[in-house]
């Protein structure tokens, strides 16, 4: 049997092959969750970004033209979903904040941090995640894409929609940025 190359599975996925889409995800879901991790600060958060990235994949798939790789398309959609979801729960703290502080009374909230999460969450990696959390959006998508994901400059540079010379300036800065949030930890 011929295994089908990515292109064939890209045109069955699109004339609505689910199985095609399937087997397109299942070449490149270990990265994938892996750079949803980058961003998440639990492994749950991380398979919901993974899951809402997967979803919107699926409905954008018709609009998806091959001028690149589905593996550099679909870690887009990924990174996307991720900031998406940072953007969607700052605001909420910040509504919740502003409450907080109308009623002057502090709301309760459940602890969703499992006891496995907690055992896996050292300090030095509580430390390195809150610095990376300090980046900025474009820092800490640079960041996790080379640095977490081993991506090259060129391939992080085709997925952010920018130049090699300007990742690799935003790269200077979030190394030099993580040196100082982790100076304690040297």
């Amino acid at each position: 049997m011929l295994r089908e190359t990515e292109d064939e599975l890209v045109r069955s996925a699109q004339a609505g092959n689910i199985a095609a889409f399937e087997r397109l995800v299942r070449l490149v879901e270990r990265q994938m969750l892996a750079v949803a991790a980058g961003f998440a600060h639990t492994p749950d958060d991380a398979n919901d970004i993974y899951q809402d990235a997967m979803i919107a994949a699926y409905r954008a798939l018709p609009n998806f033209k091959m001028e690149s790789k589905f593996s550099t398309w679909i870690h887009k959609i990924v990174v996307n979903t991720a900031l998406s979801k940072q953007r969607k729960l700052k605001r909420h703290w910040q509504k919740m904040t502003a409450l907080k502080n109308e009623y002057g009374h502090e709301e309760t909230y459940i602890d969703q941090h499992t006891p496995e999460s907690a055992v896996i969450d050292s300090e030095l990696n509580t430390q390195i995640n809150k610095a990376i959390a300090r980046l900025t959006d474009t820092e800490r998508m640079a960041f996790v894409l080379c640095h977490q994901q081993g991506h090259k400059i060129r391939e992080a540079a085709e997925i952010m929609s920018s130049s090699e010379s300007s990742i690799k300036v935003v790269l200077f800065r979030a190394r030099n940025k993580l040196k100082q949030y982790l100076a304690e930890y040297h």
